[in-house]
């Protein structure tokens, strides 16, 4: 893609900018890098984003400094959808001159290297995901070998790798000898956590139906229908899946075919800055990752911070960073996953017993002294702050 074919976007984009802030999906709807983007802001910078959206062009994002220039989203998919994503990235780079190119994934890290080789700049990368060990390379070695050899060529020129938990961490850094990780989990910044037009009322549920939250979108290896299983046999409850994603179509006709309608319910995702408002009204927050990868096994998901931010216990599967959390801080349950018949012993115990459920959900600001959207900031900001100054 030539990017002046579709808007004219040269001039203003030939601009220098003290951050290019890149992007494979939507920034205005991505947690994590509107909390940087946020943070980054608050320094005072000017910040270009390059991101996939609609429509296509210049546009100002709700946050102070920050530009965004959305580029359509290439069809494809795996190593197809990378180079054609690249490749449009690397065009529309050749307008822009900064002092930092963030690379917010692994698809943008190429065209960014190359940016910031060009104008001997600082590059960042974000590890949200150990890109190597997605489920989409699960017995796929050729799919693994092309994340492993696009990692390999370009995380070492990064004068700053952000993950987002410990595992990851150690395993890059042990991979890579590398000593320049920095740890910014996805913990929500602070915002109301109480509800406004709840869950219960916008669905107009009983007053005796416990609420399960599942928030986020609907991917395969995320146990959407093992959690729809479960509900077969769990009783008094209603499962909400709150967000989109590829498998929701999926995961509804599931529903209807197991005649679960009056027990699973679909509802469309809120905005970042309105989800603990939504989140609070639940009962039970749910996340239920297959253990498929090393990037599950590892994973810190936003939801588990979210429904603990908001004061809702947890039910989730039993992988060593989430459990770690849950049990240390005995906000909640872990179920070994993939197991439908222990995720529907695990809800039958925390629907019947409000008590226990009343317990947990005390101990989540226990979670928030320790984890916090404070202290993840300071990292983030302290590991940039020297970049700048170079």
């Amino acid at each position: 893609m030539q990017l002046h074919e579709h808007t004219d976007l040269s001039k203003t984009a030939q601009q220098s900018v003290d951050i290019t802030f890149a992007l494979t999906g939507d920034p205005r709807v991505n947690s994590r890098a509107l909390r940087q983007l946020r943070l980054l802001s608050e320094l005072g910078l000017k910040v270009l984003v390059l991101g996939l959206g609609t429509p296509v062009g210049m546009t100002k994002m709700n946050v102070k400094g920050v530009t965004l220039m959305c580029l359509p989203r290439p069809t494809g998919s795996g190593p197809r959808f990378f180079w054609r994503n690249h490749w449009q990235f690397k065009s529309a780079l050749k307008y822009i001159k900064s002092t930092v190119y963030h690379a917010s994934d692994l698809y943008t890290l190429p065209a960014m290297r190359q940016a910031a080789d060009r104008h001997h700049a600082q590059l960042v990368f974000d590890s949200r995901e150990l890109y190597t060990h997605l489920p989409s390379t699960t017995r796929r070695p050729w799919v693994r070998t092309t994340w492993e050899v696009i990692q390999h060529l370009h995380i070492r020129r990064a004068n700053c790798v952000y993950t987002v938990s410990e595992s990851i961490a150690q395993y890059l850094q042990k991979k890579f000898n590398l000593n320049n990780i920095c740890l910014m989990r996805n913990v929500p910044a602070p915002q109301a956590a109480t509800p406004t037009l709840s869950l219960r009322e916008r669905l107009a549920l009983p007053p005796n139906v416990t609420i399960i939250l599942h928030q986020g979108n609907l991917q395969k290896h995320r146990g959407a229908t093992i959690t729809v299983e479960a509900m077969l046999h769990t009783d008094n409850a209603v499962l909400i899946f709150m967000g989109a994603g590829p498998l929701r179509s999926d995961i509804e006709c599931l529903v209807h075919s197991l005649e679960l309608q009056s027990k699973v319910c679909f509802i469309d995702p809120v905005p970042p800055n309105k989800l603990l408002s939504v989140t609070a009204s639940a009962d039970l927050g749910l996340t239920f990752l297959e253990n498929c990868c090393l990037n599950h096994r590892y994973a810190l998901p936003n939801k588990l911070f979210e429904y603990l931010a908001a004061g809702v216990p947890v039910i989730a599967s039993d992988l060593p960073e989430i459990s770690q959390i849950i049990q240390r801080f005995n906000v909640g349950c872990v179920v070994p996953p993939g197991n439908a018949q222990a995720l529907a012993a695990a809800l039958n115990r925390a629907v019947s017993d409000a008590e226990l459920r009343q317990k947990w959900a005390m101990n989540t600001p226990n979670v928030q002294k320790v984890f916090n959207f404070t202290t993840e900031s300071e990292r983030f900001i302290n590991a940039y702050l020297p970049l700048l100054n170079r």
